[in-house]
């Protein structure tokens, strides 16, 4: 290792350091931060560069899911005490641990403040990454015309460094997100495919998978699920992707709007078993509900209900708002009324964090 003795060889160390927690080198970062850690502690640094340190250190920690311990280092500072350039970093870091617990609206207004301080900071790179991060936020708050700026903003920014052409992958594919909410179906399927082709060009399964599940997913909203079959069967072949378990069920969905009930009763059994064995009821109130539609029509009642007041009660208000919506469809028909104003109501709600 270089010795560090001036304050222009810590602050290009500190660079070096950032660099490696944004590409999620943990091994590289922890001997970095060491050297940073001794270096301070050997020499004579101001309480800039301690500042600096700490936010570093804060960002290392998210890094390796220490999420707690995160925000217990930020709040050591004061926002009113640090500059511009701290300041930046002091509120996008606080933002993503905001944005982990599903505080939304709480890191909206961080990236906002950070914003303010956006002035102080050169690299672009950190400016469309502030973008991106605030599309992510009003994309979870289904504000998606906000979200679609702010990545027209990243996406600006990126395309001019052949370096970034990843970015560009992830913005097209939240942005493929925000026009399938929107119903702009031939938009949402140029940026999912350019994003895709972009992600298998440069080796990136991760990003193969999410935009091969978001085209299943594409496909099914507009009646189409024949065309996304091929995509969710690949994308259920990485069952260690954080998405596995929303592409199984988007796939047995399709398989059995498609008639096909034997596929997908495999791929509900799959479904079932995984989230059992991960705890995950979110998903299986979710696989409950396509089997009493589809195969055991009596529990409709029963498993609806049940899924339903489950999302309500955790928060989950836009499965409250699906599910009550197509539960409230299935009540008319059987001419259910007062049933059926209760959870038209609930599909109505404005509940949405």
């Amino acid at each position: 290792m270089d010795v560090i003795e001036s304050a222009e060889q810590f602050v290009t160390h500190l660079h070096t350091w950032h660099k490696t927690i944004k590409t999620r080198d943990r091994a590289q970062s922890a001997t970095l931060r060491e050297e940073a850690y001794a270096a301070l502690h050997a020499g004579e640094f101001t309480d800039e560069l301690w500042d600096r340190f700490l936010l570093l250190d804060a960002r290392f920690d998210f890094l390796k899911g220490e999420i707690d311990l995160c925000e217990e280092k930020l709040q050591r500072l004061n926002p009113d005490e640090l500059n511009d350039y701290q300041s930046f970093f002091y509120y996008s870091f606080l933002a993503i641990v905001k944005y982990s617990r599903k505080e939304y609206f709480t890191a909206v207004e961080l990236l906002e403040k950070a914003e303010l301080h956006m002035h102080a900071i050169e690299d672009e790179e950190e400016h469309a990454g502030l973008h991106y991060n605030k599309a992510m936020q009003f994309y979870y708050l289904d504000i998606n015309a906000l979200s679609s700026f702010h990545l027209e903003q990243a996406i600006s920014i990126y395309t001019k460094y052949p370096q970034y052409e990843l970015k560009v992958a992830n913005c097209k594919s939240l942005q493929g997100l925000n026009q399938i909410d929107l119903r702009e179906f031939v938009k949402a399927e140029k940026n999912l495919l350019e994003s895709l082709s972009i992600a298998e060009k440069l080796g990136q399964d991760d990003l193969v998978v999410a935009c091969g599940f978001n085209i299943g997913l594409m496909y099914h909203k507009q009646h189409a699920d024949e065309k996304g079959i091929s995509y969710l069967l690949q994308a259920v072949t990485h069952s260690e992707h954080p998405l596995y378990v929303q592409a199984l069920f988007t796939l047995t969905r399709s398989l059995y709007i498609l008639g096909k009930p034997d596929q997908a009763e495999a791929y509900y059994k799959t479904g079932m078993h995984v989230c059992e064995e991960k705890g995950n009821l979110e998903y299986r109130w979710q696989f409950a509900i396509l089997w009493a539609k589809y195969v055991e029509c009596d529990t409709m009642d029963y498993v609806y209900d049940s899924a339903i007041t489950y999302f309500k009660e955790n928060g989950l208000f836009y499965l409250m708002r699906r599910y009550a919506r197509d539960y409230s469809q299935f009540l008319w028909e059987g001419q259910q009324i007062e049933k059926f104003h209760y959870y038209h109501k609930l599909a109505l709600s404005n509940d949405f964090q």
